[in-house]
């Protein structure tokens, strides 16, 4: 990207690919890395119910490469930190914020996937595309993790229990009504008990 210095500035019309340039003494280049990039992220989230939850992202990004020019002009050298972390950073605030902590424990990938999707389609906006944001860890306090762990393995042995006890119903019903063929039997005669079998 270049920097006219006596000829209107940044120039915003043309991006100028490798290799040998010329520029005059007074203007500059700037140099943007046109790849696909990885920045790594950590922070702290409060859930609704006030409890921190520590989030460790990665994010891939790449700038717009016919937008560069633009790009500097509007946010600058350091649009990673300006624009891209903070969207994304926000969106998360946002989302795990309305759930209570065992919700976040809970929750299902795709209500995850779309706000970060929401993000990047703001992002794409300040002319930066965001290839995937990756949540590498999410980490509650313990004392909430062991919570929310134990109240699931009481549910489940909650529902294990229904389920022994709806199958013992069911078996001693198909054991009555054995016992009551067997007595229809016994009360017919030999020769109708034959033919019923």
């Amino acid at each position: 990207m270049l920097y006219r210095t006596f000829f209107g500035g940044t120039v915003t019309t043309r991006v100028y690919p490798e290799g040998i340039q010329f520029i005059l003494p007074w203007d500059k280049m700037y140099v943007y890395n046109a790849r696909i990039q990885e920045v790594p992220h950590d922070f702290y989230v409060l859930t609704e119910n006030g409890f921190k939850v520590h989030l460790d992202l990665s994010i891939r990004y790449r700038p717009e490469y016919k937008l560069i020019g633009v790009l500097h002009q509007q946010v600058g050298e350091d649009y990673v930190n300006v624009v891209v972390v903070p969207e994304i950073e926000n969106v998360l605030r946002v989302l795990i914020g309305r759930l209570n902590t065992e919700e976040v424990y809970t929750t299902e990938q795709s209500l995850i996937e779309k706000a970060i999707s929401g993000a990047i389609e703001q992002v794409a906006q300040r002319y930066v595309k965001v290839d995937n944001v990756i949540i590498k860890k999410m980490q509650l306090p313990k004392s909430v993790e062991e919570s929310i762990r134990k109240k699931i393995e009481q549910k489940h042995v909650a529902d294990a229990y229904f389920m022994k006890r709806e199958f013992t119903h069911y078996a001693s019903c198909f054991t009555f009504q054995k016992l009551q063929v067997g007595v229809v039997i016994l009360s017919l005669s030999k020769k109708d008990a034959k033919n019923f079998l």
